[in-house]
């Protein structure tokens, strides 16, 4: 069994059955690849560099200006540029964001800036959120990541509105800074022949 898209091979995997499955027929089941963390084809590995090369161009200004200090990728780039580029990168058709899980973690309620003053207008409340999403690109590649967000509002629905906002936009940030990471593996371990045929690995084609 093999896939054009993914570039993947079985050919020559052996399938074994367990006690009292001998009657089992083995082509009745159905193997599926697990693409976490890892590019599931050239053109992800491809695309996936493009879209580094632009965030590398832009954080290349930011940490070059001496009002900034060494700060976190997923803080200094704004949600609005993360996406651009990753439709430039990758097409409009090419990703898909899904919010696996959301949780507001603690509400709180936050003194009055003027200790004076004890009005339940001046009332104001913060709350922690944490989420968790998948990043998927059309081939199949995905990987997921948790964000977190807070915010401080003076009602307690928009305070959980924005800090969800938040943690969503964090968590969706690290997911594209962390297809880095999953190409630099993915060339370790094509070069040290880490991909095997059979249902827990795969054996990566160079493309023709």
């Amino acid at each position: 069994m093999s896939s054009s898209l993914t570039n993947l091979t079985y050919d020559g995997a052996v399938y074994e059955t367990g006690p009292g499955l001998e009657d089992l027929c083995i082509s009745d089941l159905q193997a599926v690849e697990q693409w976490v963390d890892r590019p599931a084809s050239a053109w992800a590995v491809q695309k996936i560099g493009v879209l580094l090369s632009k965030i590398e161009s832009y954080t290349y200004k930011i940490y070059h200006r001496n009002r900034y200090g060494k700060h976190s990728l997923a803080k200094l780039i704004p949600v609005h540029v993360m996406i651009q580029y990753a439709n430039e990168a990758l097409g409009f058709d090419g990703w898909s964001l899904e919010i696996i899980q959301i949780h507001a973690a603690d509400c709180r309620s936050v003194p009055s800036k003027d200790p004076a003053q004890d009005s339940s207008s001046d009332q104001r409340y913060e709350v922690l959120s944490e989420a968790k999403v998948r990043l998927q690109l059309k081939d199949g590649t995905n990987t997921e990541a948790s964000g977190f967000g807070s915010a401080v509002a003076s009602t307690r629905g928009d305070s959980f509105s924005k800090s969800k906002k938040m943690a969503i936009n964090d968590a969706f940030k690290k997911c594209f800074l962390h297809l880095e990471t999953i190409i630099l593996e993915h060339e370790q371990r094509v070069a040290s022949n880490y991909y095997v045929d059979g249902l827990y690995g795969s054996k990566s084609k160079k493309a023709q």
